[in-house]
Formats: C-alpha cells, sequence, structure tokens
C-alpha cells in the first residue's frame, strides 16, 4: 500500500482503530487522500499531528496519494489550541487511549473512533 515508504516511525504503535463508517464521509478520491493523511499523521515525528499549512500537507501527500487534498477532507482535521498542528480526533483519542495501556481489541469495537 506504501511502495517506496522508508520512514523511522516515531509511532510505538504499529496501527490504530480505523472505522470503516468514515468510508461514508467521501468521494473515491477524496477517502484515498484522507486514509494517506492518516497515516502519514500516525507515523509523523509528532504522532498524530500534522503540520497545519494546506500547501506543505498537498507536498507531502504528492508519493501518496493521486487525489489532491480538498478542503472537505481538510475539514475532518483540527487545529489544536495550543500547537495549531492539525489532528483527526478519532486518532488522537485512539493514541491517547493507547499510551494509557488500553486494549487494543477494546478500541477496534468503540463506536466513537
Amino acid at each position: 500500500m506504501w511502495p517506496g515508504l522508508r520512514v523511522i516511525e516515531q509511532n510505538p504503535f504499529p496501527f490504530f482503530p480505523f472505522n470503516p463508517r468514515w468510508r461514508t464521509l467521501f468521494s473515491p478520491q477524496e477517502y484515498d487522500t484522507f486514509c494517506a493523511l492518516l497515516r502519514l499523521a500516525w507515523i509523523s515525528p509528532r504522532p498524530c499531528f500534522l503540520a497545519p499549512e494546506f500547501h506543505t500537507l498537498a507536498r507531502l501527500l504528492e508519493p501518496h496519494s493521486r487525489a489532491p487534498l480538498t478542503d472537505h477532507v481538510l475539514a475532518q482535521f483540527q487545529g489544536h489550541p495550543h500547537t495549531g498542528l492539525l489532528y483527526f480526533p478519532p486518532q488522537l483519542r485512539a493514541l491517547q487511549r493507547l499510551v494509557r495501556g488500553e486494549d487494543l481489541y477494546a478500541l477496534l469495537w468503540d463506536e466513537n473512533l
């Protein structure tokens, strides 16, 4: 899924729970971009956070998604009040719960993610 992606992941957790219902929010092209942003956020130096600049995100997405970054996809992410970095709230909640030691399988069945 990520050919040629060679990174040293900063996040100690290899994956996060993904709610398949998120698919219903997007067109196929937007969904591709959304998933790429989630992946980039998960492996970022500050796990779950992305740069807030549109052009920076678009450039980061180029190798991973052929679809353009749209305002609709970007609207799913919020700006952190202290850092200004972007994050997807369900993904950040999942990371916080994993850091607290919650069982990943419990997260998989949580409807709030």
